[in-house]
Parts: C-alpha cells; structure tokens; sequence
C-alpha cells in the first residue's frame, strides 16, 4: 500500500512539472510568434520607406524642386574651366626656416638628433665598484 502512494505521490508531482514545462514553452512560442509578427511588419515598413525614398529622391524631381524653389539653374558650359586651365599652387623650398603655404605653416624638418658620447663599462660580477663623489672606482 506504501509502495502505490509512494508511486502515486511521484507520478502527480511529474505530472505537474511536466504541465509546468508545457505552459513556459506555449508562452515562449507565442512570445517568438509575436517578435516574428514584429519582424515582418518592420520589414514591410522599411521596403516602403525604401519606395518613397526612391520616388522622392529622382532626379528631375529634385532639378525641378530646385529650380522652382530655390531659383537654382544648371551652371552654363562656358562657366567650366578644364583643370589645365587652374593655376596649381607651387609648394616652397623646405630649405628656408619657414614656408608660408596659405593656412598652414610648414617647418622645415628637425634635423637628426647627435649621438651624445658614452663611455662603456663592463663589469663582471667578481668586480666590486664603489660610488665615489667623483665618480666610480674599482675596490
């Protein structure tokens, strides 16, 4: 008699887990079926925003829009100059202590730093040096 409430006792607590786990996932698809609505629905609002973009972003519109409201006309072929035609700016010679080009200053380039001179010691470790006020003598 234990035994079939024992039995009995387990199977209603893995009954209830087990409806337990089903609710979650039930909840779970309806959440990912919502978020999939939501997906779609963006997409369908950004392929129409694409459209609109495109109708309203065509070129003649945009020449007409510009000649009628802002009185802007197309710049007549004798106002374009070919680039030969442009005088080029001539850069300085970097050997002056300064080169004025328009906004910037240029400098010229720092020269090479000298090679400061350094005496080299070498000590092994039987050596024993001691710090002296003039410098370091041998023990």
């Amino acid at each position: 008699m234990r035994m079939i409430l024992l039995i009995s006792a387990l199977t209603a607590i893995l009954g209830t887990t087990l409806y337990q786990v089903k609710i979650g996932i039930d909840r779970r698809e309806g959440e990912l079926l919502a978020l999939e609505r939501d997906i779609l629905a963006a997409e369908r609002e950004i392929s129409v925003l694409e459209a609109e973009w495109a109708h309203l972003s065509r070129p003649e519109r945009v020449l007409d829009l510009s000649e009628r409201l802002l009185e802007m006309q197309p710049i007549p072929e004798d106002r374009v100059l070919p680039i030969d035609a442009i005088p080029m700016r001539i850069l300085p010679d970097f050997d002056e202590p300064l080169a004025d080009v328009g906004v910037i200053t240029l400098l010229p380039p720092d020269p090479a730093p000298k090679p400061r001179d350094l005496t080299r010691i070498a000590a092994s470790p039987d050596d024993r040096v001691t710090l002296q006020t003039g410098g370091i003598a041998p023990q």
